[in-house]
């Protein structure tokens, strides 16, 4: 049934606004596209962009809470252009990670020294030949697991453990669901540096905010269904966004940038249906849960220039400082606090425990790693309040992110394609380059609207009367 001929309320609509829809948006507005509208099912902007200010005078990252490389990195630049009301933020280098704690043994080391043992050594150099460029006439690497592959290449079982918490965890998966053809894309595709950045005086937050300011953004809007039309005839309305309290929205084009969970339980229907590529692409990537438990301690009970770990066989695969750049000032004062996190199929099992126990075994972790013989239990004793996040459990997002997916090699690509010329997708599960991090979901909201912007012109210049495209 064609859309009716009712005015627009939009000349584009944007679904989402977390990192990718609002970059979209801003996009869509330097281009010159006049009326840009974005919808919001959240009560904020941000999207998994979430901090907790019930623990700490500093407001703690619930969600993503580093920055990844220094080169053209979208997130970076914005950040360093200097937020509203933040001009003491600044950005501190870290190395990641500085110690590794092996659960089995109960042994912490210093990443430098663990580094030289045979068996970490081996697991780095396995890992670092898929960034390799592949020779001439090399056949492909057999689509297996990040788990096979390490296995395969003689990596001791004592560096898989490791190589799980390091780079699986980090992926948001375990390493038994990692595919390494797409692994591999994204280690050749990377080129946005080694530094790992976290902020001092600021959060993601105020970033998100800044990305929002001047846009036209409606929380609580949470989209339902999309109709929509391929092109007709130029100048006609393609767009119509519905929510379950009847609400409807009109639009020329259409950006969706909602996470993956949502596409794939079918929370926004499609009339018609997505083109198989768009449908291929949403079925195939997978995204991963992850849980953070972040614990107030009264006192320090860790090394001085501890900030991070990366734990193999343990309840949480990674612990760290937060915020890192505040609390390793030498001047510090408490509270202070610590982050326990972990993904993928490990969050989904913690994550049927209650929040009290979770707590309780990322303390007897902690005081493994950190105890002695005259203070056995320097966490437990220490730890008066925490809180825990599960991602799953969120409403408007049901995950974490997405990560390199067993046989899905190619399969993002289906999201570069519109449907009919009318919806366009952006976000971090749509990158090409498997590329999870915030400043990945902001280069696909570039990217649609820069092909929303083509198209719009090429309707013009098909003969389009009406529409942003004149003012282009």
């Amino acid at each position: 049934m064609p859309l009716d001929t009712t005015p627009l309320d939009a000349d584009v609509i944007v679904i989402g606004a977390g990192a990718a829809g609002l970059t979209a948006a801003r996009e869509l507005k330097r281009r010159g596209v006049a009326r840009v509208l974005v919808l919001e099912a959240a009560g904020k902007v941000g999207g998994r962009v979430l901090h907790d200010s019930s623990l700490s005078q500093w407001p703690l990252e619930l969600g993503p809470e580093f920055i990844h490389g220094e080169c053209h990195n979208l997130l970076l630049d914005l950040l360093q252009k200097g937020l509203p009301n933040k001009p003491a933020a600044t950005l501190v280098e870290l190395e990641y990670p500085n110690y590794y704690y092996f659960g089995k043994e109960g042994r912490l080391l210093r990443a430098a020294e663990a580094d030289e043992l045979p068996e970490v050594a081996a697991m780095h150099e396995s890992f670092e030949k898929l960034s390799e460029p592949s020779e001439v006439g090399e056949p492909p690497r057999a689509e297996q697991s990040l788990l096979q592959y390490f296995a395969a290449s003689g990596v001791p079982s004592r560096a898989i453990d490791l190589a799980d918490a390091l780079y699986a965890n980090d992926y948001g998966a375990v390493a038994s669901d990692v595919g390494l053809r797409e692994v591999e894309v994204e280690q050749k595709a990377w080129t946005y540096g080694e530094k790992y950045l976290v902020l001092r005086g600021a959060s993601l937050q105020d970033a998100m905010d800044a990305l929002a300011d001047g846009l036209d953004v409606r929380t609580g809007w949470a989209a339902t269904s999309v109709r929509w039309q391929a092109f007709t005839q130029p100048g006609a309305a393609r767009v119509e966004v519905s929510d379950a309290r009847g609400r409807t929205l009109r639009a020329a084009r259409l950006v969706v940038s909602v996470p993956l969970p949502v596409l794939q339980r079918g929370a926004i229907g499609f009339d018609p249906p997505l083109p198989p590529p768009l449908t291929a692409a949403i079925s195939a990537v997978r995204m991963g849960n992850a849980l953070k438990v972040i614990l107030r301690l009264s006192r320090r009970f860790w090394p001085a220039d501890f900030y991070d770990a990366v734990c193999a066989d343990c309840f949480m695969p990674e612990v760290w400082l937060s915020p890192a750049a505040e609390l390793m000032l030498p001047d510090a004062k408490p509270p202070f606090t610590i982050v326990g996190f972990v993904a993928g199929e490990r969050a989904d099992r913690v994550a049927e425990l209650p929040h009290a126990e979770i707590a309780r075994q990322t303390l007897l972790q902690l005081d493994a790693m950190f105890g002695t013989p005259a203070k056995p239990h320097p966490a437990s004793d220490a730890c008066d309040g925490f809180v825990v996040k599960n991602w799953a459990d969120h409403a408007h997002v049901g995950g974490a992110y997405s990560h390199p997916t067993l046989h899905a090699e190619g399969r993002r690509n289906g999201f570069a394609e519109p449907a009919g010329d009318a919806v366009w997708f952006a976000g971090e599960a749509t990158h090409e380059g498997i590329n999870p991090c915030i400043h990945g979901a902001m280069e696909t909201g570039q990217r649609a609207a820069a092909a929303v912007c083509a198209s719009l012109e090429d309707e013009h210049r098909r003969g389009g009367s009406r529409g942003p495209a004149s003012r282009l």
